[in-house]
């Protein structure tokens, strides 16, 4: 399916919704934040100078993984099928080779042709309130009434309860991202997605992503997440060294294009609960095509972590190409740009709303729990 037939030229009229004025002023910086490697205490303060064939080793791999990024992002893989998410799918050979570039050929085709004869087109915005301040801010909070809250509960339950079960077998310091993330399928779990569909509908919330983004969008992803006390993921950020944790710890970019994302809370959830938070304002930063890619690409090829052997290879880089989409770690607390993203940095803890639609272009964390746990459904809307 290449368009969503619900879109038409006059969407239906959407929920009235009380969209608040965030407590936090816009960000004032035009760009992400510069980080010096070479000044950096835990990089160029400590690593040893690489060596000819480490800077070599390491532009090879960007390179190669540049080159993958690239091609992503020139099939437009956000916004295509994801088939290692769908029952069935029995890994990489030539039978399911065979199946997705097939799919493709036949979704490109249709959007080629929709584009030419007008057909593939964005949504008009039911709620030109919402349009507007996802414009403006790159984050909107909603709040659903109890009984679709309800809906969406009895719906993606039996999605919480497999990852129960996954990660009650795993022990806390032996999980990793994926193992606290349950991904719905369409096959496996219609329910979820037509729920949530029709709540999203009901707001508003489709047709303004699809103006937002420029093209047809719909419910492509509904993942159930859970984060709880024991996953530390955003503390210790330099295990070997005793430098304390920055303010900024996992502040990053995704590392994906062309959609929106929206967080549901399936409970209330408080400052220490790991609420979603987001740099006001920030997805207006300006950021060029190769940068962006850069950024993405030191992500994907694991340069972006912390640990010693990945900083070396990240300092082994010229230092044109250091830069991460996951940055936050690595901003020391005393430069100027922590003090312009603690201006503009909200925590949308329940009090504000338990829908968060927003801009993942615009520098974002969450699931920082200090306290207890948190169950979120994360929702993607992209072409489908």
């Amino acid at each position: 399916m290449t368009t969503i037939e619900t879109l038409s030229d006059v969407a239906p009229a959407a929920h009235a919704v009380d969209i608040r004025e965030l407590p936090t002023p816009p960000y004032r910086g035009t760009t992400l934040p510069d980080i010096d490697y070479d000044a950096h205490p835990a990089y160029g303060g400590m690593l040893p100078k690489p060596t000819l064939s480490e800077r070599l080793y390491a532009l090879k791999i960007f390179v190669k993984t540049f080159a993958f990024v690239s091609l992503r992002r020139i099939v437009d893989y956000e916004n295509m099928p994801l088939l290692s998410k769908e029952a069935g799918f029995s890994g990489l050979n030539f039978s399911t080779a065979l199946r997705y570039v097939t799919m493709f050929a036949r979704i490109r085709a249709s959007r080629m042709i929709g584009t030419l004869t007008g057909a593939r087109r964005p949504a008009m915005p039911a709620n030109p309130a919402l349009l507007n301040k996802i414009k403006a801010d790159g984050i909107v909070c909603l709040t659903l009434a109890p009984e679709e809250l309800d809906q969406i509960r009895n719906a993606t339950n039996p999605g919480f309860a497999k990852l129960d079960e996954r990660r009650a077998n795993i022990l806390p310091e032996k999980r990793k991202f994926d193992d606290n993330v349950y991904w719905c399928t369409r096959t496996a779990d219609p329910a979820a997605f037509a729920t949530v569909e029709n709540v999203f509908k009901r707001y508003g919330i489709i047709e303004a992503a699809s103006a937002y983004l420029g093209r047809p969008v719909g419910v492509k992803h509904v993942n159930g997440q859970i984060n709880d006390q024991d996953l530390t993921f955003w503390k210790r950020v330099f295990p070997d060294t005793k430098l304390a944790d920055p303010w900024g710890s996992y502040l990053h970019i995704d590392a994906t294009y062309g959609m929106l994302k929206c967080a549901i809370y399936v409970h209330d959830i408080g400052p220490d609960g790991g609420p979603f938070c987001y740099i006001r304002g920030s997805q207006n930063a300006r950021i060029g095509w190769f940068e962006g890619m850069v950024r993405r690409t030191n992500d994907f090829c694991g340069f972006s972590g912390r640990r010693p052997d990945a900083r070396q290879k990240f300092m082994a880089l010229p230092a044109f190409l250091r830069r991460k989409a996951d940055f936050g770690g690595d901003l020391p607390d005393n430069s100027p740009d922590v003090a312009r993203l603690r201006e503009g940095h909200f925590a949308a803890t329940s009090n504000y709303g338990n829908c968060v639609l927003f801009d993942g272009n615009g520098m974002h964390r969450g699931g920082m729990v200090n306290k207890g746990e948190r169950r979120c459904l994360f929702i993607l809307l992209a072409e489908i």
